[in-house]
């Protein structure tokens, strides 16, 4: 007799994380085959017995109903005595839910941001693409940190961290995760296809799946291009790629994270170059073309300050690889910050000699670091300098936010960029 039913649209990565949990548990899943989206779970029956239209869905042959994939997920991974895949201490089961959160949590909302509007009606905008990429990849380098040194999320065997985490990343490595973004995160990517070639995987999935060789990009629908000669592109985006940007980060961020609160460089006089501004340039144009504009229009007196950065440790780091991610990391945890930095963390030098190092531009000119940034996590780990621009920091700040050149004698190998 089936444990009970799970209801949702085709080849919904939730449902196969169900699947494959059921399998290993050796349960007998039934998924309804008479489900129409839309139509099934709109029906006064269905809102009666479910509360929501929202799938997937779950009724078990008990009377037991839930409606959250992770909670359907957790539900069939403890319904056997015994099951390898929650753990067998209390810590080893908490580890489980540290790294199924930490997915479904951290990456999943800015992956879905980053792909729904390729394959979707949902709004898009370049703006909200490019922070999207920025945060999942960030999170993915935590990721990659643990399973540098782990073959599988918890112990020595696959469990619901490993099945809910691959299912969410599915996605991701089948439409944009390309092999230049994969190379950035090898340990990911390894234990990726680790997963995935698991028997019961094999088995709900039918068969291999094909990694993304080119990634989804988005294309403007025909009437949209119609349009461009005769409404330039440009001024249109400065106006509509800003505002859905905040909206986006509110729609992904609010169930998770608490209140941000109102910061006082709010109460600054308007910057005569709008930070917004700079991240455009910057993003658009070559490097040096950026870095002409920029020394033309910032106001180093009243507006912004500019801050050398070093990391502490430099003497600990190995691999240019793992210096990066650390890099990375920093960046990932300034998301307060976001909206009154730019700055460029490079790692130069080689292997078992490298160092990291950078810039930030920051609003306001105090002699104190905005609390923004102190508020991050990593931020004692570093060395935080307000310098005086002349022409030979200028020429260093260049090379930096450029990627090229050497710092101290060494050559710069990877940099990243929190804008």
């Amino acid at each position: 007799m089936p444990i009970g039913t799970i209801y949702s649209y085709p080849q919904n990565p939730r449902v196969s994380k169900a699947q494959v949990i059921a399998k290993y548990n050796g349960l007998d899943l039934k998924v309804a085959t008479d489900f129409v989206m839309g139509t099934t779970n709109k029906t006064p029956a269905w809102i009666a017995k479910f509360g929501t239209s929202q799938v997937p869905a779950f009724e078990g042959s008990d009377g037991t109903i839930l409606i959250e994939s992770g909670a359907i997920a957790h539900y069939l991974a403890h319904y056997k005595t015994g099951s390898t895949l929650v753990g067998k201490t209390k810590a080893e089961e908490a580890y489980i839910q540290q790294w199924v959160q930490f997915v479904d949590l951290g990456i999943t909302p800015h992956l879905s941001a980053w792909i729904l509007p390729l394959i979707s009606s949902r709004e898009y905008s370049k703006l909200a693409e490019t922070a999207a990429i920025e945060r999942v990849k960030g999170k993915l380098e935590t990721l990659e940190h643990h399973l540098v040194k782990h073959t599988y999320m918890v112990g020595e065997r696959v469990t619901l961290a490993d099945i809910s985490g691959a299912s969410s990343l599915l996605m991701g490595f089948k439409l944009v995760f390309d092999p230049p973004f994969r190379k950035q995160f090898p340990a990911v990517t390894r234990w990726f296809n680790t997963i995935l070639h698991q028997p019961h995987f094999k088995a709900v999935l039918g068969g291999e799946l094909p990694l993304c060789e080119t990634p989804l990009k988005y294309t403007a629908p025909a009437k949209e291009a119609a349009k461009k000669p005769v409404k330039p592109e440009k001024p249109k985006a400065v106006k509509e790629e800003k505002k859905p940007k905040a909206k986006d980060e509110e729609d992904e961020e609010s169930f998770q994270d608490a209140p941000k609160p109102k910061s006082k460089l709010d109460l600054l006089p308007p910057a005569k170059m709008p930070l917004d501004e700079w991240k455009r340039q910057y993003s658009n144009n070559d490097t040096p073309v950026a870095m002409k504009w920029l020394w033309q229009h910032i106001d180093l007196t009243h507006d912004y300050s500019i801050w050398k950065v070093d990391y502490k440790y430099n003497d600990e780091l190995t691999k240019i690889y793992m210096s990066n991610n650390l890099a990375g990391g920093l960046l990932n945890r300034l998301e307060r910050a976001r909206k009154y930095a730019f700055g460029c963390l490079v790692v130069a030098g080689a292997d078992n000699a490298n160092i990291i190092t950078g810039y930030f531009i920051i609003r306001g000119n105090a002699n104190e670091m905005i609390e923004e940034v102190v508020d991050a996590a990593d931020y004692d780990s570093y060395h935080w300098k307000k310098i005086h621009v002349d022409d030979a920091e200028k020429r260093k700040i260049d090379q930096i936010f450029a990627w090229e050149g050497t710092v101290d004698g060494k050559p710069i190998q990877d940099g990243k960029v929190f804008k």
